[in-house]
């Protein structure tokens, strides 16, 4: 019994090594260990009350919004999923249309499917040119899940010129701006509401995240809905994790982290691994000229380093936030990607097997996960191009959600 308990502990007694979020990369960034599990407390007299914080929470809401001049913030327990279903419920009573960017996470997708709205997607290159009406709402994601970024300022403005409102989804953001050389948050171009998961480049519990807001009044109608949407017993070890994320946050050194990055970027380099740098320092897509990704990736796993993700693009690292007295097993990385092996994945799938469904109506939204980007929406039509993709991601293992449910409902059509 216990499976998943053995499963976890199995890894960590294997010795794995993350390459992926959360930020504290196995207890070995930060001071998690700090966190007891008798804190694991609820919203009795003096802990305060995290949906209408008067107290100690606010204090610490306080401390948080003071990271961007102009701001209020408030700490989430259930993930910046929740943000963005409240943002967008809070705003489609008083907006009549949202601006998607390309590139978005399907929670955005989902809140907008909630909340019966307006919507359509749009490329980024448009969004500087876009005829933003007065009340529109963009709806943008920086920077992007594999450390890209843009000139999000001037897009603000464009977008601010005609009167419209951007929610930034910064879940991939909580470190921007931590030193010199890490990008720069959209909150530094006004952006009207950013959320930010603290918990996937910084040493934070899974699941922690703020919402931050430059409008008082705006925040006040998004609290209701993060009431309605957040558990109402919080967990009071994520929020004591976001406070220590937000102190280690503010009082971050980068020399150790630069160190160690080029020391990690030459160590691939010799086992002919090229390490593409995002715009995003914390970010490196790699790639080897003889393999396939999926088999750099199952080079990197057989020797218990676990990598983001790996896609077309190649193997994305994301890199622990190295700093003066962590505990990173930064060496035995070194030391096995030393030894590592190289061979093209054997890996096989009948590609036919999703033919099928070309020209069907989607019944499921088809989104491969990560990085949770939707391929195919609920309600759009299956086109041959999206067979290409999903046979595709299908024959590297990439995770898809909704391509079984697709699958099993037009079987089943077809056997009647």
């Amino acid at each position: 019994m216990m499976e998943l308990y053995r499963k976890v502990t199995g890894m960590i007694d294997e010795g794995s090594i993350s390459m992926h979020v959360p930020g504290h990369k196995n207890n070995t960034i930060g001071s998690l260990s700090s966190i007891d599990w008798r804190y694991d407390m609820t919203e009795i007299e003096g802990l305060d009350d995290l949906h209408e914080p008067s107290g100690v929470l606010q204090r610490l809401n306080d401390q948080i919004g003071m990271k961007y001049k102009g701001y209020t913030a408030q700490m989430m327990v259930n993930g910046t999923t929740n943000g963005i279903l409240a943002t967008i419920y809070a705003l489609a009573k008083s907006h009549r249309r949202f601006i998607v960017v390309e590139g978005a996470h399907k929670s955005i997708y989902h809140a907008l499917e909630l909340a019966d709205t307006v919507h359509e997607t749009i490329a980024l290159a448009e969004c500087t040119s876009f005829s933003f009406q007065v009340d529109d709402v963009m709806v943008i994601t920086y920077p992007t899940y594999t450390g890209g970024c843009f000139d999000i300022g001037s897009i603000i403005e464009h977008v601010h010129s005609r009167g419209g409102l951007v929610v930034t989804d910064e879940a991939h953001g909580a470190h921007c701006d931590i030193a010199e050389g890490f990008p720069p948050s959209s909150m530094n171009y006004q952006s009207d509401v950013t959320i930010q998961s603290y918990h996937k480049m910084l040493p934070a519990l899974t699941m922690a995240s703020v919402i931050f807001l430059r409008d008082e009044i705006l925040h006040k109608k998004i609290m209701k809905y993060i009431d309605y949407f957040e558990t109402s017993s919080p967990s009071y070890l994520i929020m004591m994790s976001i406070e220590q994320a937000h102190a280690f946050y503010n009082d971050y050194q980068s020399e150790v982290f630069f160190e160690k990055r080029k020391m990690l970027i030459e160590a691939l380099n010799e086992r002919g691994i090229e390490a593409g740098a995002q715009d995003d320092p914390a970010k490196l897509m790699l790639v080897h000229p003889d393999i396939t990704s999926l088999s750099l990736a199952e080079s990197f796993i057989a020797q218990n380093i676990y990598p983001e993700m790996w896609s077309d693009e190649g193997v994305l690292f994301c890199l622990p936030l190295f700093h003066e007295g962590d505990r990173y097993p930064f060496q035995s990385l070194l030391s096995r990607i030393n030894v590592m092996d190289f061979n093209e994945s054997t890996s096989s799938i009948n590609e036919s097997s999703v033919d099928f469904l070309e020209n069907r109506i989607c019944i499921q939204s088809i989104v491969p996960y990560p990085p949770g980007v939707p391929l195919v929406h609920e309600g759009e039509k299956i086109t041959s191009e999206h067979i290409k993709s999903i046979t595709h991601y299908l024959h590297n293992r990439v995770r898809i959600e909704g391509i079984k449910s697709n699958i099993q409902h037009y079987k089943n059509e077809d056997d009647q």
